[in-house]
């Protein structure tokens, strides 16, 4: 099964990298057309702000699948250094573990609010713009995440999988 993670990871990593840098670069063109607008032209892109918060949402949904495949999250290390000597094998099996549990449990629930935008047909404040667009796409991109998590877990080390991404942490 890890030959499969090794063949699919590197395509869906690679599509979210780009993803993920595509919002971004929006996000920042239209802060700054939004800017000069404002200032400028004492005209600002209307729902500009609204905009950039869709796109921040979808761009750390797109970002957690990236983390959780290179298992790259922020960690405190209080009990590690005793867990580690006594129990090394076990911590990284519950950390794991806990870790797609938790990715389980936000993919489910903003499937569900996706669903409920969808049914009540719920629409943004200020562009009126249907709320399942936004909400659909991150739970579609929590689900991605949960799978690419997994998936990540399969490959033998994260360094084997930054390596095959040709990438360095």
């Amino acid at each position: 099964m890890h030959k499969f993670a090794e063949w699919a990871l590197p395509p869906i990593l690679n599509l979210l990298e780009w993803l993920s840098a595509l919002l971004i670069f929006t996000m920042m063109i239209l802060t700054f057309a939004d800017v000069v607008g404002r200032y400028v032209f004492i005209s600002p892109i209307f729902g500009a702000a609204e905009m950039i918060q869709f796109l921040l949402a979808i761009t750390i949904f797109a970002g957690l699948s990236l983390v959780n495949a290179y298992d790259s999250h922020i960690t405190v290390d209080l009990f590690e250094p005793f867990l580690d000597r006594y129990i090394p094998i076990v911590r990284r099996f519950l950390v794991q573990a806990f870790s797609v549990l938790v990715m389980a449990i936000i993919a489910y629930e903003m499937t569900n609010f996706a669903l409920e935008a969808h049914r009540l047909n719920s629409i943004t404040v200020v562009l009126e713009w249907p709320l399942v667009i936004v909400s659909g796409t991150v739970a579609f991109l929590s689900a991605v995440s949960l799978v690419v998590q997994i998936l990540g877990l399969m490959v033998p080390s994260q360094q084997s999988l930054l390596h095959t991404q040709g990438r360095d942490l």
